[in-house]
């Protein structure tokens, strides 16, 4: 079930999430990660950081 992001259907702290970014969008792909929700982002390693307003365009429960 994908979910357009606003305030109301932001992810719980340290859920497991599918998402996209506007790149992704284009060539139909979908990353995985934890999102943290005092810093409002998703983390997929170290180094790789997506905000949720900035990078994300929608994301899904990590089933």
């Amino acid at each position: 079930m994908e979910v357009r992001l606003d305030k109301s259907s932001l992810p719980e702290d340290r859920q497991e999430v599918k998402f996209q970014t506007t790149i992704d969008e284009d060539y139909g792909t979908w990353q995985e990660g934890i999102y943290l929700a005092k810093e409002e982002y998703i983390v997929v390693s170290r180094t790789e950081i997506y905000d949720m307003w900035g990078d994300v365009v929608r994301w899904e429960p990590r089933n």
